[in-house]
């Protein structure tokens, strides 16, 4: 169980607060994403570090200037967590300006790449105007990874590829975990969670499939 990240996809707090309470001795850590994020921001956090929450997954997904991406790290120097995704999409400059303010503010989270959303395939960036398929652009987003030394977030589907290019010491964090009998609801690379720790993710993200 200490491989799960529980997604805490909702804006109900106390809600996500309770849950949290009743399970936080049984999974790694959970995830805050930006429905919670934009409801509470900070405050919201602080309410999951006063039950002993400090190594949280904030998953907001940081994508603009470097220097803006800078100084919006910068700005939760007074909260608690673990990990912080940005897309990886934002290009190398970015992704220098993370690391450099992550180890500048006190609780100096990982930074997780995230690479090609799981609710997207091949089929949806071609209508967005990509030629490369899903798996040769989360290929191209690892090996930026592994320069940068930086984790990633990716499906399951490509964890044993990206495992490959990154080594065995960065992170991986896996989406669209679901098990066998469960609907995809918005997600199109899903994957078991067993096949996605065989295939070389350490963590697995879920939600619905718990709750």
């Amino acid at each position: 169980m200490n491989k799960i990240i529980l997604a805490l996809d909702t804006t109900n707090l106390e809600e996500a607060i309770a849950i949290t309470k009743k399970i936080k001795s049984k999974i790694f850590t959970i995830k805050l994403g930006l429905e919670l994020w934009n409801a509470h921001g900070k405050g919201g956090v602080k309410k999951f570090n006063e039950i002993g929450i400090t190594n949280l997954m904030l998953d907001i997904k940081m994508k603009d200037v470097g220097t803006t991406v800078y100084k919006a790290i910068k700005a939760l120097d007074d909260i608690n967590f673990g990990f912080l995704t940005i897309h990886g999409q934002g290009g190398k400059v970015m992704i220098d300006e993370a690391k450099k303010a992550a180890s500048e503010i006190k609780c100096k989270p990982i930074i997780m790449m995230v690479t090609i959303l799981t609710s997207l395939n091949d089929e949806d960036l071609k209508d967005m105007g990509n030629e490369n398929s899903v798996a040769i652009q989360v290929e191209n987003l690892a090996r930026v990874a592994k320069e940068k030394e930086i984790g990633i977030v990716c499906s399951g589907q490509e964890a044993k590829t990206v495992r490959k290019i990154l080594g065995p010491n960065l992170l991986i964090f896996t989406p669209g975990v679901r098990m066998e009998a469960d609907d995809k609801n918005d997600q199109k690379r899903v994957c078991t969670p067993t096949e996605t720790i065989k295939n070389g993710a350490d963590k697995i993200i879920m939600g619905r499939s718990l709750l």
